[in-house]
């Protein structure tokens, strides 16, 4: 099912438009320790940002994913152009083609909340080494949320259903993670940054509206729905 809003990060190109952007997304990976022998998945890898620069930092076996042709087509581009090229795949992150304890690293950055949770955290364990690590950042509620915002947010997004910091981490210790550690980040939500664009060409202009819709709704709920950094280990398997 198409999702208007992945749609406009797709046709914008714009990298690091999760919470907390690039700049989060570095400093965290610079803290955990990747080594030229791991092997790290990127889910929802959009237009390979995190993914050309876990190649090229640490010179690590990086493969990316991403279930959207044209993000797929970006990131395949961004890969022939990089110092350190890095496997780009089309795969549905709730059924992931990968054998088990495939990984030593997998990256999430506002991407499972567009997914079935549960499912989608059930998968990244299958394929995670036991002594591998998993680091998501995603929306959260800041507070318990009347229905009419959580529908507001559901259909602005695309998405299910917004957890509060409590539900996710009682989602992923359902899936096996016994070792939970918040990173500590800013709780409110951002304004969007802009500063890696690969924009495609004849973009309809209701992306446009939306992208509005989007800044306007952070704006005016932002201490209402915020997001967390999580850093996952597994029990042993």
């Amino acid at each position: 099912m198409s999702n208007a809003y992945l749609d406009l990060l797709a046709y914008f190109g714009i990298g690091g438009a999760h919470p907390g952007g690039f700049n989060l997304t570095q400093s965290i990976l610079e803290d955990v320790n990747i080594q030229p022998i791991h092997s790290v998945l990127d889910i929802g890898c959009g237009t390979g940002q995190t993914a050309a620069f876990l190649a090229n930092r640490f010179n690590c076996k990086v493969t990316a994913i991403d279930n959207h042709p044209v993000m797929l087509k970006k990131a395949q581009e961004r890969s022939k152009n990089s110092e350190a090229s890095f496997q780009v795949f089309e795969r549905d992150v709730q059924n992931l083609n990968f054998m088990d304890n495939s990984f030593d690293f997998i990256i999430s950055e506002s991407v499972i909340i567009f997914t079935q949770i549960s499912k989608t955290l059930n998968e990244l364990s299958r394929v995670l080494n036991s002594n591998g690590c998993l680091i998501i950042i995603e929306m959260t509620a800041e507070q318990n949320l009347s229905e009419e915002l959580q529908r507001k947010v559901c259909s602005l997004y695309g998405i299910h259903e917004i957890l509060s910091e409590e539900e996710w981490i009682l989602r992923l210790r359902e899936v096996g993670f016994s070792q939970i550690e918040i990173i500590n980040t800013p709780a409110e939500l951002p304004q969007s940054e802009i500063n890696d664009i690969n924009q495609s060409i004849n973009i309809n202009k209701d992306f446009y509206d939306l992208w509005e819709e989007h800044n306007h709704f952070i704006h005016h709920y932002r201490h209402l729905i915020g997001y967390r950094a999580f850093k996952c280990q597994l029990n042993e398997k």
